[in-house]
């Protein structure tokens, strides 16, 4: 039961960071007036911020829905994000900048991982004698 909790927990985490940056990168289009699929340096630069928040969030979520380990949790996010981030960066996208995914596989997984240490451990209550 605690590696299926596991599972849900690190895919959990992913998910909610995958979510949150889809939703930050259309914020971000229709703030920014990106049309036409040009974006510029603004564009990314404002994407790779929220990105971060989007990925410390993941590694936050996976720590807190961790069944145990929480900080293990989040690194697994952190690999997963890692792992995201070079995909993209293999197939770029014509006229994405190069620094763009190469920064995200460096600070996407940092912040996942930041995420995860500042969750609490879960402590057991402690009962009154």
């Amino acid at each position: 039961m605690n590696v299926l909790r596991s599972i849900i927990a690190m895919v959990g985490g992913f998910a909610i960071m995958a979510f949150l940056q889809l939703g930050f990168a259309l914020a971000a289009a229709v703030a920014l007036s990106t049309r036409g699929g040009k974006a510029g340096t603004t564009y990314y630069a404002a994407v790779l911020v929220l990105s971060q928040v989007a990925a410390f969030v993941g590694g936050y979520a996976a720590a807190a829905l961790a069944p145990g380990r929480p900080r293990a949790h989040a690194a697994g996010v952190a690999i997963m994000i890692f792992a995201m981030a070079v995909s993209q960066a293999a197939q770029l996208p014509p006229g994405e900048p190069v620094w763009y995914p190469t920064t995200q596989a460096v600070l996407g997984p940092l912040f996942a991982i930041l995420g995860g240490l500042l969750r609490r451990p879960r402590t057991p209550a402690q009962v009154p004698v």
